[in-house]
């Protein structure tokens, strides 16, 4: 069994993990948990890494929407759901998720699909709409949103 860490070593192990890439709040609780450190030097850890700015929630949701969303391909709804489970507070996320807008637009939406289309095996176009609308809705887009382009990308996928 691992040695248990002092409290002292596991602030200098998380203010590095902070420094290699954002984290939130929950993660490094996680970590501490792992390290054996409790509760209560937990809070006073998050506590200081939080005021020298090593912790920054509204930073880590930012970050967090950007990569998903660009990289990831993910919809607001899958991003919106990530970091709930990673307990960020709404106000977070909803400045996250408005600055995503762009990562997330219909042309983007499209160009997913295109590319999806061609590599899906199908029998009929029914089947080509369902299964690229599970892929979206899986992606985390909204159904109402989703359709209008699916019927977009379809009608562009007959004519070639």
């Amino acid at each position: 069994m691992a040695k248990q860490l002092t409290p002292k070593t596991a602030l200098n192990r998380a203010q590095w993990l902070c420094s290699q890439r954002e984290k939130c709040v929950s993660e490094i609780t996680l970590k501490l948990t792992q390290w054996g450190i409790i509760e209560d030097d937990s809070i006073t850890i998050i506590k200081s890494l939080q005021k020298d700015d090593f912790i920054n929630e509204r930073r880590y949701a930012l970050t967090f929407a950007r990569d998903k969303a660009r990289f990831n391909k993910w919809g607001p709804r899958k991003i919106e759901m990530s970091l709930r489970a990673k307990r960020i507070n709404d106000d977070d996320i909803q400045n996250a998720l408005s600055e995503v807008e762009q990562f997330t637009s219909t042309e983007n939406l499209t160009d997913l699909l295109a590319k999806k289309a061609k590599s899906i095996k199908y029998k009929d176009l029914y089947d080509l709409k369902n299964k690229l609308l599970r892929f979206v809705i899986s992606r985390g887009f909204d159904y109402g949103k989703v359709l209008g382009v699916i019927d977009e990308v379809i009608a562009e996928y007959k004519t070639q």
